[in-house]
């Protein structure tokens, strides 16, 4: 899936940036709490912490998901004892007594993520190879089974919140959950070796291991973090689940060379065991964010700028969710070598990364609207000339625009997600919802389309324009606002 990313982040005394963490499919995602669609904020003030760092990323999961232990305001990061704990409503709490809470080491955090994001790659991008190379799949059966693994992804993010949270009252602790979830993915690497079912059901239990697994491993990400520091943390965090979900086809090439593609889905088990190892270091519970205040001025345009992303990003992971399962037949009709189909495949997801990396880096594309018009142009141009193409050229070409279309609507909504800052809950919880039908939509709109690839283009552009349309409002909401002011100066 995405791919994608939706970070427990902190919560400025006054109401300000709070990142909430969950996660959807491959595209892992950092949740971001949202004003509402009007830009209410409830009658609180919001602080804004502005975005000057060159590495804040941010992933866009569907379930808000965050341990916030309340801490004494002159507290050390080090060693502060909580004196009370609350989660959000589709939060996990953690218990009060916890006493200190130490800081996992950042070397294990993330080579826990770049290990299961191998997992994540081959779920979402592998797994279409594995069904149509071994088991002799169809296009539409692809698509069908990766709308299962999306429906599943979604019901089990929106629902662990709630039953880690209640078993968390009963004593479990993130670790120990993390824990579980290992050994559940332990055992269905193993149920992927019986035949095509077995690849079926493991890749569903799979899908439902990482709705639960990246939002308590994104709380660790950034725990007892604030501000630059915290924005590093997750920079590198989603550097490090980019560069493995492309690395995860790479590593296939030469298992699926030699005829044994199902064989490609054991790699869950040593990343299961080794994940399982590196446990001793995590903290039963991560470490509480310190109160921190920043005030400032942002542009007024960042606000419905922030709105328009909120329907322009869950629209981009409709793209995705098609690209996936039908990429195994775009590579077959051109006759790409076996060996060589996933190493071609995973061009659009280092183009993504690397597009993130340089967006970080400069700033001239900061409250202009023409990001988010070059963003989705080259999203929907690329994907046309990815399931169109008649040559390799052109097929590169088309996912080299694909994930660079990607990744600037992925990073502008973060930006302007992280400067505008303050927002509710639920107003987050809406912002999961789209996502999720986003990547439902996808594969629904492949299967109703008709047999050519163009109108399987026709098909998917059409379902993603009904998802960017209202895009539109905000843009005209700025423009009359700009109206309104000219008038007010004349």
């Amino acid at each position: 899936m995405r791919d994608y990313a939706r970070q427990r982040g902190r919560k400025a005394s006054s109401g300000g940036v709070e990142p909430t963490t969950s996660a959807f499919g491959g595209r892992r995602s950092i949740q971001l709490s949202y004003e509402d669609m009007n830009g209410r904020t409830n009658g609180r003030s919001r602080s804004v912490e502005p975005i000057h760092d060159s590495a804040d990323h941010y992933k866009f999961p569907p379930l808000s998901f965050h341990f916030v232990p309340a801490i004494p305001a002159n507290a050390s990061r080090e060693t502060a004892t909580p004196a009370s704990a609350h989660g959000t409503e589709a939060g996990m709490d953690c218990v009060a007594n916890a006493g200190p809470a130490a800081i996992a080491p950042r070397w294990v955090v993330l080579t826990v993520t770049w290990a299961n994001s191998l997992g994540s790659g081959l779920l979402w991008s592998g797994v279409p190879f594995v069904t149509e190379l071994q088991y002799g799949f169809t296009k539409g059966e692809n698509l069908l089974l990766a709308l299962a693994e999306s429906i599943i992804y979604v019901l089990v993010a929106l629902g662990s919140g709630p039953v880690l949270r209640r078993f968390a009252g009963r004593g479990l602790t993130p670790r120990a959950a993390l824990m579980t979830i290992f050994i559940v993915q332990l055992v269905a690497s193993g149920v992927a070796l019986t035949g095509m079912w077995g690849v079926v059901v493991a890749s569903c239990v799979f899908s439902a291991v990482g709705a639960t697994l990246w939002p308590i491993m994104e709380s660790y990400v950034s725990s007892g973090q604030h501000g630059g520091n915290m924005r590093r943390s997750i920079g590198i965090f989603n550097v490090t689940w980019m560069s493995a979900t492309g690395a995860s086809l790479l590593l296939m090439a030469p298992v699926i060379a030699f005829g044994h593609a199902n064989h490609t889905l054991l790699v869950l088990a040593p990343i299961s065991l080794l994940s399982i190892f590196l446990l001793r270091w995590f903290p039963a519970r991560p470490a509480a964010h310190p109160p921190e205040h920043a005030h400032t001025h942002i542009a007024p345009q960042y606000t419905y700028l922030l709105r328009a992303t909120r329907f322009v990003i869950p629209t981009s992971y409709i793209f995705i969710s098609v690209i996936g399962p039908v990429m195994p037949f775009i590579l077959r009709d051109l006759a790409i070598e076996d060996g060589l189909k996933t190493p071609i495949a995973s061009v659009w997801m280092f183009a993504r990364m690397l597009t993130v990396v340089i967006l970080a880096q400069l700033t001239f594309w900061h409250g202009r609207w023409s990001t988010l018009a070059v963003g989705v142009s080259l999203l929907a141009g690329g994907f046309a000339c990815t399931v169109l193409a008649t040559d390799v050229s052109i097929l590169l070409i088309g996912l080299t625009m694909f994930g660079a279309g990607h990744g600037i609507l992925y990073y502008a909504g973060l930006y302007y997600a992280m400067a505008v800052g303050g927002a509710d809950v639920d107003a987050g919880g809406r912002f999961e919802a789209l996502i999720g039908v986003g990547y439902v939509i996808g594969p629904v709109a492949g299967m109703l389309a008709g047999g050519t690839q163009a109108q399987l283009v026709g098909a998917t552009w059409a379902a993603a324009l009904l998802g960017i349309a209202p895009a539109i409002m905000p843009w005209l909401a700025w423009r009359r606002r700009l109206r309104t002011e000219q008038r007010a100066h004349a």
